[in-house]
């Protein structure tokens, strides 16, 4: 696949992820919440968890913001749910440093890896990690 082909690929996975997002609702027995705001493009949202035994057995999310925001959060939720805490420890890492343009092992990331570029583009950073944050002082919370 040429560049550009790839390049249409990720775009698409971002657009179809943000438009038909696989998690956005509420949690009705959600144990955990995590709300996180980007004032630098208005990103507004809310990560809910349902943590037993060390692990994510649900998750969800809510709020509102750009395509990335919300593309983002959608790859999250899809890549964190039904996984331990120490593994959905691990793949916030990665998420951070591969939006940082740091090295980052992309197959643990499954989809989300197409932001592997969004460091490029300074000001989107903040819009792809929102979820993330969250979901990280969301974890760091519960542990408390």
């Amino acid at each position: 696949m040429t560049l550009a082909g790839l390049d249409q690929l990720y775009r698409q996975v971002i657009l179809d992820a943000a438009v038909d997002p696989t998690y956005r609702g509420q949690l009705t027995n959600a144990t955990d919440a995590q709300a996180a705001h980007n004032p630098s493009c208005g990103d507004v949202l809310e990560v809910q968890a349902q943590i037993r035994n060390d692990q994510i057995v649900a998750v969800a999310f809510q709020g509102s913001g750009c395509t990335i925001s919300q593309a983002s959060a959608s790859l999250m939720a899809e890549l964190v749910a039904n996984q331990s805490i120490s593994s959905v420890e691990k793949a916030i890492k990665q998420f951070k440093a591969m939006i940082l343009g740091q090295e980052a092992d992309l197959d643990q990331l499954g989809d989300a890896g197409v932001f592997s570029s969004i460091s490029q583009f300074p000001t989107r950073v903040k819009c792809a990690a929102l979820a993330w944050d969250a979901l990280d002082e969301l974890l760091k919370n519960q542990r408390s």
